[in-house]
């Protein structure tokens, strides 16, 4: 399991109840919050209990830091652990961490591969009236993760903290964006040329062979690549710091950039195949088709977003200057009535605050306007697509979200009410219904009144209103993987596959012996309840 700690830099932005009512919103998807608990309020209500909470930490009014502690625990994506579990595990943190009396609201989330649960807790104690910081609390919610590893059975995950933070860096770009990064690049392609350079002039050849310049920036250095994007030098290592190059190398000396020498590096650029160039970050799928299609699309919408801005800024400068000549016609009028000096003085006053009230209303009109237009037509992430693509059905975008998920091979045990089979390549889902496909793969849709998680190798069923939409999980389940299936999970779950199966004749057999001679047995009661209505019917007449 992962713990994260949450850190609020701003005191503006320590605000408890704008966090739960985040952590609640359920954002149009019926399984992203689970279990809502409030711990140490005089109420359960989850309103009552942000009110109390709200009013305890107001009453402190000498704290200077936030009063709100954000709690992250995560599970790897085949641990499903129980609502008990879960509130045990809850209570070992924060008894860990010094907040066992103290107001908590803990939200599980399920929408995503990984089960995890958000605990924000009020630093303000109750009744001392006090705040309280953890003294080193990563370290506390590292040892205490491996006590629950241990004791749980759970997946032992590496706790201690990374002393490559490049290595880190570049790997949470790279996995969030799904595109192959400069710093990543740079580190696999070309850090061996660059450090063997002893001269800043081949530094600079060594750079140009890969399409890069070094330049400065502020008090460093930085990697800038031919389309623009540029990367700290000593992001990508320390020793390739201003100082600890120049210490290497000597003085600074710029690479010289004259027209014959930018021609010869266009030139070079062209039949060099080594240069940096965005792509996804993929090894077992071609995405080539695709992710020409996505920035073809991408071109599109900005070529788009830009001739809707330039129509919106021309509407706003002719209503101005409608607006500005109807003042005039106005003011043109007035020069010509019958009044006195005051009364010309207030007639001009009205016109101009006329003129000044429409101004701003044709101001704020076309800002409102501007930022609904952003809003519509704004960039969107590759793996974004990727996942509304699969959601309207492209079967390769689903495939290439899953494959470059770290997900197992199938082999490992997963937790949880699960219906599994051995046909795992098969892509194919139910395209209707669907609430959110995660960019791991994983699709999420409703099934009668059954919420169905789909990660490609089974189908977990979400434990509430299971019994009424069994039957159309089997069919399902049948379609995607064949007639032989295996269904894991509680006990209770596996007698109401095997219930559901006999009950409606779902031609359909389970690999676990015993749940199969249960179905077995289910399906000759059901016949045999059958032949005695029809028996007694047909003596009846």
């Amino acid at each position: 399991m992962i713990a994260k700690i949450v850190p609020i830099k701003s005191l503006r932005k320590s605000n408890f109840t704008a966090l739960v009512n985040y952590l609640t919103d359920t954002k149009g998807t019926s399984e992203r919050v689970g279990r809502i608990t409030a711990t140490n309020c005089f109420t359960d209500e989850l309103t009552a209990s942000l009110l109390e909470i709200q009013n305890t930490q107001a009453m402190n009014t000498r704290a200077r830091s936030d009063k709100t502690f954000h709690l992250i625990l995560s599970f790897p994506e085949n641990e499903r652990l129980s609502d008990t579990d879960l509130n045990a595990i809850e209570a070992r943190f924060c008894d860990a961490l010094g907040f066992s009396e103290h107001q908590r609201i803990s939200v599980v989330h399920e929408d995503t591969d990984n089960q995890h649960i958000h605990i924000a807790i009020n630093k303000i104690h109750p009744r001392k009236l006090t705040i309280h910081n953890p003294y080193y609390d990563y370290k506390i919610v590292a040892k205490v993760c491996e006590q629950i590893e241990h004791e749980y059975g759970l997946i032992q995950v590496n706790h201690e903290t990374r002393i490559d933070k490049t290595e880190r860096i570049i790997q949470d770009i790279e996995f969030n964006a799904g595109i192959e990064s400069l710093l990543g690049w740079i580190q696999r392609e070309c850090i061996d040329d660059i450090r063997q350079a002893d001269t800043w002039k081949d530094l600079h050849q060594a750079l140009k062979n890969h399409g890069l310049k070094i330049k400065e920036r502020g008090n460093g250095l930085v990697f800038v690549a031919g389309n623009g994007i540029a990367v700290k030098a000593s992001s990508v290592d320390r020793s390739l710091s201003k100082p600890n190059l120049i210490k290497r190398l000597g003085a600074f000396v710029p690479a010289i950039d004259t027209s014959q020498i930018n021609i010869q590096s266009a030139q070079a650029s062209k039949s060099k195949a080594n240069h940096y160039q965005p792509r996804p970050l993929q090894n077992k799928v071609d995405t080539y088709k695709l992710y020409e299609r996505y920035q073809q699309q991408q071109t599109n919408a900005a070529s788009w977003r830009k001739d809707q801005w330039l129509k919106l800024r021309e509407h706003r400068n002719r209503l101005i200057e409608r607006a500005k000549h109807e003042a005039r016609s106005k003011r043109s009028v007035i020069k010509h009535v019958q009044v006195g000096p005051l009364g010309k003085k207030a007639l001009y006053a009205a016109v101009s605050l006329q003129f000044k009230t429409t101004l701003d209303e044709i101001k704020r009109d076309y800002r409102e306007a501007y930022t609904q237009l952003k809003t519509d037509s704004r960039k969107m992430a590759w793996l974004d697509w990727l996942t509304i693509e699969a959601r309207n059905g492209n079967n390769e975008a689903l495939l290439v979200l899953r494959t470059r998920s770290k997900r197992g091979n199938g082999t490992g045990a997963a937790l949880g009410d699960y219906i599994a089979g051995y046909k795992y390549n098969n892509i194919q889902y139910r395209n209707n219904n669907i609430e959110s496909v995660t960019k791991d793969g994983t699709v999420f849709y409703r099934v009668g009144t059954t919420a169905v998680r789909d990660d490609g190798k089974r189908l977990f069923v979400c434990k509430q209103n299971v019994d009424n939409s069994l039957a159309d999980v089997l069919q399902i389940a049948i379609d995607k993987y064949g007639n032989h299936l295996s269904v894991n999970g509680s006990d209770d779950f596996r007698k109401s596959v095997a219930q559901a199966a006999a009950q409606n004749r779902i031609r359909v057999t389970f690999d676990d012996p015993e749940l199969e001679r249960r179905r077995s047995q289910l399906m000759k009661y059901a016949l045999f309840q059958k032949r005695s209505k029809t028996s007694t019917y047909r003596r009846s007449l």
